[in-house]
């Protein structure tokens, strides 16, 4: 498969995993941000956390921690909200193929996707939620509006 550099590095650091089909490359990201957009209210091309029921935000202003903080936050919201199985991870530039596997899988996988310079995007089976991590360092994570999860 070709690819921009941004999508050659994360190949190259992924291998393993992607080799022994812990992670699966998937083609165009796009339907996933097409399914994004119809499952989630969104602010220009973002996710509107504001208007996402019981949706949890994070901010971290000094660049050097993002990638240390969104992990945390990851592992955070796994522990919070039960999240488990397989996830999908799509970046909104930098790259145009989508990533799926177990969250476990992604976890590991977490420090090397986080480099690329983009927004990076969790989706969750059928949408059911999503975690988001900005360039700017803003996180979110919320289910679909109408899927009813108890916490």
């Amino acid at each position: 498969m070709s690819g921009n550099f941004y999508e050659d590095e994360v190949r190259k650091a992924l291998q393993a995993a992607m080799a022994s089909n812990r992670l699966r490359e998937m083609d165009d990201s796009s339907p996933f941000f097409a399914q994004l957009m119809t499952a989630y209210p969104a602010t220009g091309s973002k996710i509107d956390w504001n208007r996402v029921p019981d949706s949890i935000e994070r901010s971290e202003e000094d660049q050097a921690l993002h990638v240390e903080q969104f992990i945390a936050f990851f592992d955070e919201m796994v522990r919070r909200v039960g999240l488990a199985g397989d996830v999908v991870y799509v970046g909104d530039s930098a790259t145009d193929f989508a990533l799926a596997g177990p969250i476990e899988n992604m976890r590991e996988a977490l420090p090397d996707l986080l480099t690329v310079p983009q927004h990076h995007y969790l989706i969750g089976p059928g949408s059911s939620w999503c975690m988001c991590f900005t360039m700017e360092g803003d996180m979110g994570f919320g289910f679909h509006p109408s899927y009813t999860k108890r916490h």
